[in-house]
């Protein structure tokens, strides 16, 4: 079941991913709050999921560090 995985921080915040099964990246940067960023990455491997691990589900994020997300 694949997951994402921060490879990515920018003060303290996560702005790059990659899949746990096939490290596919997803990126997140500019001027995004982190709710708008989780929600772009979140859709993005989604669909990534659907696409390329067929019959996969996408597991919650993992964040290096077990940093836990700001809060906006």
């Amino acid at each position: 079941m694949p997951q994402l995985i921060v490879t990515e921080k920018i003060d303290g915040n996560p702005v790059a991913w990659r899949c746990s099964d096939c490290s596919q990246s997803f990126s997140a940067r500019g001027k995004l709050t982190t709710k708008q960023r989780n929600e772009k990455v979140n859709a993005e491997f989604k669909l990534h999921v659907e696409k390329s691990h067929k019959g996969e589900s996408p597991r919650a994020m993992a964040f290096a560090a077990a940093v836990p997300l700001p809060k906006d």
